[in-house]
C-alpha cells in the first residue's frame, strides 16, 4: 500500500513539473502578419491623415506601408510580446500631415513591446508606454 501511494504521489508531481515546464516554454505570439491600420500614433489621431497610414508584415520578416505623407519599408523581429523595427527607410516628400509622419516614424523607431486586446494591437515603447495603436485591415498588401 506505501508503495502505491508514492509511486503516485510521484507520478502526480512529475505530471505537474512537467505542465509547468511546457507553459514556460511555450510563448504565445501574435500573429502580425498582414495590413495593420495605424489608428494612433504617440498620443496623435490619424483620423486627419494625407494618406490612411497603416504598416504590412510580412511572414519573411520585412515591413512596408504608409505614415500618412510618406512610404516606409524596413525589417522586424516578434517573439512573444516582443517587437523590434529596424533597418528603416523612407520617401521623403512633405505634406500637411508630418507632424503625425514623424510620430508614426519615432513610435517604430521606439517600440519593444505588443499587447493584443480585443483584436487592437497596442505598441509600447521600453517604459511599457502605449506608442502606437494598430487596427488589422482587409486591404491587401502594396
Amino acid at each position: 500500500m506505501k508503495k502505491s501511494f508514492f509511486g503516485a504521489i510521484l507520478a502526480l508531481t512529475t505530471l505537474c513539473a512537467y505542465n509547468t515546464n511546457t507553459e514556460n516554454i511555450t510563448e504565445k505570439t501574435t500573429d502580425l502578419t498582414g495590413a495593420w491600420n495605424i489608428t494612433e500614433a504617440k498620443g496623435l489621431s490619424t483620423d486627419s491623415a494625407e494618406t490612411l497610414p497603416f504598416i504590412h508584415f510580412t511572414d519573411s520578416g520585412t515591413i512596408n506601408g504608409n505614415a500618412s505623407v510618406n512610404t516606409f519599408f524596413g525589417r522586424f523581429t516578434s517573439n512573444g510580446d516582443s517587437l523590434s523595427m529596424y533597418d528603416m527607410g523612407a520617401t521623403m516628400m512633405m505634406g500637411r500631415s508630418m507632424e503625425l509622419e514623424m510620430a508614426i516614424m519615432q513610435a517604430m523607431e521606439q517600440c519593444t513591446t505588443i499587447e493584443m486586446l480585443d483584436s487592437v494591437l497596442y505598441v509600447k515603447d521600453a517604459e511599457g508606454n502605449r506608442i502606437m495603436t494598430l487596427e488589422r485591415s482587409d486591404a491587401p498588401a502594396m
